[in-house]
């Protein structure tokens, strides 16, 4: 069972390292590097630490999915998806706290602290 976290939408995007993202008026994405080779084509990839180390999960599908246990702090993302495909991250409620810019996309430092649930498209 996961460890329960009580954030608000800035504090999770903080935590998540996209606090500037989330602004109306931000239209910067993050800087997107080749795909990691575990990271197939037309999937989600969620990393346990940074710098895409350590893959936790991939997701194709497109509706909700928990994420593994363990998964607390730190870590990283990658959007490998077809061109343009947005996911979404998910409080423990399965309310939406991130949607990540279309792919590809990807973050390598953040936090899965607030994010319990994730849906690749």
């Amino acid at each position: 069972m996961r460890t329960s976290h009580k954030v608000g939408l800035a504090t999770a995007a903080a935590m998540l390292g996209l606090a500037g993202m989330l602004a109306p008026a931000a239209t910067a994405q993050p800087r997107v590097t080749a795909a990691p080779s575990d990271c197939p084509k037309y999937y989600f990839c969620g990393y346990k630490k940074a710098n895409f180390k350590e893959l936790a999960f991939k997701f194709k599908d497109c509706y909700v999915q928990e994420i593994p246990d363990g998964l607390n702090s730190g870590g990283s993302w990658y959007n490998n998806q077809s061109a343009g495909t947005q996911a979404r991250m998910l409080d423990k409620n399965k309310r939406v706290i991130y949607t990540t810019p279309g792919a590809p996309s990807s973050d390598p430092s953040g936090d899965w602290g607030p994010v319990w649930y994730v849906d690749a498209c």
